[in-house]
Protein backbone atom coordinates (compact mmCIF):
# COMPACT_ATOMS: atom_id res chain seq x y z
CA UNK A 1 0.00 0.00 0.00
CA UNK A 2 2.87 2.43 0.83
CA UNK A 3 4.37 1.88 -2.63
CA UNK A 4 1.04 2.78 -4.22
CA UNK A 5 0.76 5.93 -2.08
CA UNK A 6 4.31 7.03 -2.96
CA UNK A 7 3.67 6.47 -6.66
CA UNK A 8 0.43 8.42 -6.65
CA UNK A 9 2.07 11.26 -4.69
CA UNK A 10 4.75 11.60 -7.36
CA UNK A 11 2.06 11.86 -10.07
CA UNK A 12 0.14 14.44 -8.05
CA UNK A 13 3.19 16.62 -7.38
CA UNK A 14 3.96 16.70 -11.09
CA UNK A 15 0.34 17.49 -11.86
CA UNK A 16 0.22 20.34 -9.31
CA UNK A 17 3.30 21.90 -10.84
CA UNK A 18 1.77 21.65 -14.29
CA UNK A 19 -1.53 23.23 -13.26
CA UNK A 20 0.02 26.19 -11.47
CA UNK A 21 2.31 26.77 -14.44
CA UNK A 22 -0.72 26.91 -16.71
CA UNK A 23 -2.73 29.18 -14.39
CA UNK A 24 0.16 31.63 -14.02
CA UNK A 25 0.71 31.58 -17.74
CA UNK A 26 -2.94 32.40 -18.40
CA UNK A 27 -3.39 35.13 -15.85
CA UNK A 28 -0.01 36.69 -16.56
CA UNK A 29 0.67 37.82 -20.03
CA UNK A 30 0.01 35.87 -23.17
CA UNK A 31 -3.61 36.67 -23.64
CA UNK A 32 -3.33 40.09 -22.04
CA UNK A 33 -0.91 40.94 -24.83
CA UNK A 34 -3.37 39.56 -27.31
CA UNK A 35 -6.12 41.63 -25.73
CA UNK A 36 -4.05 44.73 -26.36
CA UNK A 37 -4.05 43.77 -30.04
CA UNK A 38 -7.79 43.33 -30.31
CA UNK A 39 -8.22 46.94 -31.33
CA UNK A 40 -6.65 45.99 -34.65
CA UNK A 41 -8.32 42.72 -35.19
CA UNK A 42 -11.92 42.13 -36.34
CA UNK A 43 -14.35 40.74 -38.93
CA UNK A 44 -15.42 37.28 -39.91
CA UNK A 45 -12.91 35.58 -42.17
CA UNK A 46 -15.60 34.66 -44.70
CA UNK A 47 -16.29 38.30 -45.52
CA UNK A 48 -12.59 38.97 -46.04
CA UNK A 49 -12.07 35.97 -48.29
CA UNK A 50 -13.59 37.94 -51.16
CA UNK A 51 -10.76 39.85 -52.84
CA UNK A 52 -11.74 42.93 -54.82
CA UNK A 53 -9.43 43.62 -57.74
CA UNK A 54 -7.95 47.09 -57.76
CA UNK A 55 -8.01 48.57 -61.25
CA UNK A 56 -5.77 51.34 -62.52
CA UNK A 57 -7.22 54.67 -63.58
CA UNK A 58 -6.08 58.04 -64.85
CA UNK A 59 -3.93 59.62 -62.10
CA UNK A 60 -5.69 62.39 -60.20
CA UNK A 61 -2.66 63.72 -58.34
CA UNK A 62 -4.67 63.45 -55.12
CA UNK A 63 -3.54 61.89 -51.88
CA UNK A 64 -5.54 61.20 -48.70
CA UNK A 65 -4.86 59.50 -45.39
CA UNK A 66 -6.75 57.60 -42.70
CA UNK A 67 -6.00 57.93 -38.98
CA UNK A 68 -5.80 54.28 -37.86
CA UNK A 69 -6.03 55.17 -34.15
CA UNK A 70 -9.34 56.91 -34.72
CA UNK A 71 -10.57 54.09 -36.94
CA UNK A 72 -9.76 51.56 -34.21
CA UNK A 73 -11.64 53.59 -31.60
CA UNK A 74 -14.76 54.26 -33.65
CA UNK A 75 -15.23 51.13 -35.76
CA UNK A 76 -18.40 49.33 -34.65
CA UNK A 77 -17.02 46.05 -35.93
CA UNK A 78 -13.87 46.36 -33.84
CA UNK A 79 -15.92 47.21 -30.74
CA UNK A 80 -18.13 44.14 -31.21
CA UNK A 81 -15.22 41.78 -31.69
CA UNK A 82 -13.28 43.36 -28.83
CA UNK A 83 -16.22 42.71 -26.51
CA UNK A 84 -16.49 39.12 -27.75
CA UNK A 85 -12.77 38.53 -27.15
CA UNK A 86 -12.95 39.95 -23.61
CA UNK A 87 -16.01 37.84 -22.81
CA UNK A 88 -14.35 34.63 -23.99
CA UNK A 89 -11.10 35.44 -22.20
CA UNK A 90 -12.88 36.30 -18.92
CA UNK A 91 -14.90 33.09 -19.06
CA UNK A 92 -11.81 30.94 -19.63
CA UNK A 93 -9.85 32.66 -16.87
CA UNK A 94 -12.73 32.19 -14.40
CA UNK A 95 -12.88 28.47 -15.27
CA UNK A 96 -9.13 28.15 -14.74
CA UNK A 97 -9.33 29.84 -11.35
CA UNK A 98 -12.14 27.51 -10.26
CA UNK A 99 -10.16 24.48 -11.43
CA UNK A 100 -7.10 25.71 -9.57
CA UNK A 101 -9.03 26.02 -6.29
CA UNK A 102 -10.68 22.63 -6.77
CA UNK A 103 -7.32 21.08 -7.60
CA UNK A 104 -5.55 22.51 -4.57
CA UNK A 105 -8.37 21.48 -2.23
CA UNK A 106 -8.38 17.87 -3.45
CA UNK A 107 -4.59 17.57 -3.40
CA UNK A 108 -4.54 18.73 0.23
CA UNK A 109 -7.30 16.25 1.14
CA UNK A 110 -5.44 13.44 -0.63
CA UNK A 111 -2.15 14.21 1.10
CA UNK A 112 -3.85 14.37 4.50
CA UNK A 113 -5.49 10.99 3.95
CA UNK A 114 -2.26 9.47 2.65
CA UNK A 115 -0.23 10.68 5.65
CA UNK A 116 -2.82 9.40 8.10
CA UNK A 117 -2.45 5.94 6.55
CA UNK A 118 -5.99 4.89 7.37
CA UNK A 119 -7.70 5.48 4.01
CA UNK A 120 -8.17 2.36 1.84
CA UNK A 121 -5.99 2.09 -1.24
CA UNK A 122 -9.07 2.16 -3.49
CA UNK A 123 -10.18 5.48 -1.97
CA UNK A 124 -6.76 7.04 -2.53
CA UNK A 125 -6.69 5.82 -6.13
CA UNK A 126 -10.15 7.30 -6.74
CA UNK A 127 -9.02 10.66 -5.33
CA UNK A 128 -5.89 10.55 -7.48
CA UNK A 129 -7.90 9.88 -10.63
CA UNK A 130 -10.24 12.77 -9.85
CA UNK A 131 -7.29 15.12 -9.34
CA UNK A 132 -5.81 14.01 -12.65
CA UNK A 133 -9.16 14.65 -14.34
CA UNK A 134 -9.00 18.24 -13.10
CA UNK A 135 -5.55 18.56 -14.66
CA UNK A 136 -6.96 17.35 -17.98
CA UNK A 137 -9.69 19.97 -17.77
CA UNK A 138 -7.01 22.62 -17.16
CA UNK A 139 -5.12 21.43 -20.22
CA UNK A 140 -8.31 21.70 -22.25
CA UNK A 141 -8.87 25.27 -21.04
CA UNK A 142 -5.32 26.14 -22.04
CA UNK A 143 -5.98 24.77 -25.52
CA UNK A 144 -9.11 26.93 -25.72
CA UNK A 145 -7.05 29.96 -24.68
CA UNK A 146 -4.50 29.18 -27.39
CA UNK A 147 -7.34 28.85 -29.90
CA UNK A 148 -8.65 32.25 -28.80
CA UNK A 149 -5.23 33.78 -29.49
CA UNK A 150 -5.13 32.21 -32.98
CA UNK A 151 -8.70 33.31 -33.63
CA UNK A 152 -7.81 36.92 -32.80
CA UNK A 153 -4.84 36.69 -35.16
CA UNK A 154 -7.07 35.41 -37.96
CA UNK A 155 -9.62 38.17 -37.38
CA UNK A 156 -6.89 40.80 -37.37
CA UNK A 157 -5.71 39.59 -40.79
CA UNK A 158 -9.31 39.38 -42.02
CA UNK A 159 -10.05 42.93 -40.88
CA UNK A 160 -7.04 44.30 -42.77
CA UNK A 161 -8.37 42.62 -45.93
CA UNK A 162 -11.84 44.02 -45.27
CA UNK A 163 -10.44 47.55 -44.93
CA UNK A 164 -8.52 47.24 -48.19
CA UNK A 165 -11.57 45.88 -50.05
CA UNK A 166 -13.73 48.65 -48.61
CA UNK A 167 -11.28 51.38 -49.60
CA UNK A 168 -11.05 50.07 -53.17
CA UNK A 169 -14.85 50.33 -53.50
CA UNK A 170 -15.11 53.61 -51.59
CA UNK A 171 -12.23 55.35 -53.33
CA UNK A 172 -13.30 54.46 -56.89
CA UNK A 173 -10.47 56.45 -58.46
CA UNK A 174 -10.83 59.59 -56.28
CA UNK A 175 -7.30 59.35 -54.86
CA UNK A 176 -4.06 57.94 -56.20
CA UNK A 177 -2.88 57.04 -52.69
CA UNK A 178 -4.61 56.58 -49.33
CA UNK A 179 -1.99 56.53 -46.61
CA UNK A 180 -2.33 55.42 -42.99
CA UNK A 181 -1.38 57.40 -39.91
CA UNK A 182 -0.97 56.26 -36.29
CA UNK A 183 0.52 57.94 -33.24
CA UNK A 184 1.99 54.62 -32.09
CA UNK A 185 3.55 53.79 -35.49
CA UNK A 186 3.98 57.11 -37.29
CA UNK A 187 5.04 55.96 -40.75
CA UNK A 188 3.80 59.36 -41.89
CA UNK A 189 5.29 62.09 -39.71
CA UNK A 190 3.13 64.98 -40.89
CA UNK A 191 0.08 65.39 -43.05
CA UNK A 192 -2.16 68.21 -44.20
CA UNK A 193 -5.40 67.71 -42.24
CA UNK A 194 -7.34 68.80 -45.32
CA UNK A 195 -6.29 65.48 -46.85
CA UNK A 196 -7.69 63.38 -43.99
CA UNK A 197 -10.67 61.20 -44.94
CA UNK A 198 -10.92 59.24 -41.67
CA UNK A 199 -14.41 60.46 -40.72
CA UNK A 200 -15.83 59.64 -44.14
CA UNK A 201 -14.27 56.18 -44.09
CA UNK A 202 -15.51 55.43 -40.55
CA UNK A 203 -19.01 56.62 -41.35
CA UNK A 204 -19.33 54.49 -44.48
CA UNK A 205 -17.52 51.52 -42.97
CA UNK A 206 -19.83 51.48 -39.94
CA UNK A 207 -22.87 51.84 -42.16
CA UNK A 208 -21.76 48.86 -44.26
CA UNK A 209 -21.10 46.81 -41.11
CA UNK A 210 -24.54 47.61 -39.63
CA UNK A 211 -26.18 46.64 -42.92
CA UNK A 212 -24.28 43.34 -42.90
CA UNK A 213 -25.34 42.62 -39.30
CA UNK A 214 -28.98 43.38 -40.14
CA UNK A 215 -28.92 41.00 -43.09
CA UNK A 216 -27.45 38.23 -40.92
CA UNK A 217 -30.31 38.61 -38.42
Amino acid sequence: MNKIIIGVNVVLLAAVGFLFYKVNKLSGGEVNQEEAKTKEMPTPAKAADIVIEQKGNTPTGKIAYVNIDKLNNESLEIKDLEQEAKRRKTSLEASMENLSREYQKNVEEYQTSAKAGIAPTSELETKAKYIQSIEKQAQNKQLQMDELTMDLNDKNIAFQKTIKNFLIKWNNGKYDYILSYSESLPTMLLGNTALEVTDDVISELNKEYKDTKTKKK
